[in-house]
């Protein structure tokens, strides 16, 4: 009998993101990407990101969700902050950026949770 090997799926390469009348397609983060992700996370918190991230005050989580968003848009998304006509989208108001933090949540949290879930698990031989 031949046996079958139980392959995993790769998750999706992109995700696509619907920020007010526009699509953004996000590729996984290559190494220097993910780097500068990292960076920014840790220059928009000055060097607080873990306490926010991991505090009890929903106040303090929510800065750590935006911080995530805003860095990897950043990074992954440079012309985002042109089509919304912003210097920084740290700029935008609660409810442009509640728009943001939705679409985050919704489609790229979840895209890279299985990528990292995927990229943890060491590759058969």
């Amino acid at each position: 009998m031949n046996e079958i090997k139980n392959e995993q799926r790769m998750p999706q390469k992109s995700v696509t993101v619907k920020i007010g009348n526009n699509d953004y397609t996000i590729s996984y983060p290559n190494t220097g990407q993910m780097i500068d992700i990292d960076i920014l996370k840790s220059q928009f918190s000055s060097g607080n990101y873990e306490k926010l991230k991991y505090s009890y005050d929903s106040g303090f989580v929510r800065s750590a969700v935006t911080i995530d968003a805003v860095a990897i848009f950043n990074v992954m998304l440079p012309q985002l902050r042109d089509d919304l006509t912003v210097k920084s989208l740290f700029a935008l108001d609660r409810e442009k950026m509640d728009v943001i933090l939705n679409e985050y949540v919704a489609k790229v949290v979840p895209w890279m949770e299985e990528w990292e879930s995927i990229l943890k698990k060491p590759l058969d031989k």
